[in-house]
């Protein structure tokens, strides 16, 4: 099987009409989208340290990083473990709309 060098196919992607914005586009959402476990490493923390610091075992750290349903409770108290916030937006297509989405009974500030 003949093997071709990744530099020899990246410039010929590139080397195709609209490649550059295309792969752009693609970056810039991946980007956007990081799974929770990401997250975790970015800060070098282990799932067992993050149980701990939530009181659950590393299993259930385990399921919820694998999960693709959790709990907005669950999802808010994983992320102010690790020093973030958690903000929901909703977003119209058709008008490009962003709507900040507030839950339970706290009012927005």
């Amino acid at each position: 099987m003949a093997r071709t060098k990744f530099t020899k196919l990246r410039e010929e992607v590139l080397a195709r009409p609209g490649a550059t914005e295309r792969v752009a586009q693609a970056r810039a959402e991946t980007l956007e989208e990081v799974r929770l476990y990401e997250l975790r490493h970015r800060d070098a923390i282990s799932q067992a340290t993050l149980a701990g610091r939530l009181e659950v075992t590393q299993g259930a750290i385990s399921k919820l990083e694998h999960s693709e349903d959790v709990r907005v409770s669950t999802l808010r108290q994983y992320l102010e473990t690790l020093g973030a916030r958690l903000e929901l937006v909703a977003v119209f297509e058709d008008d490009d709309q962003r709507v900040p989405i507030h839950l339970g009974k706290e009012t927005a500030a």
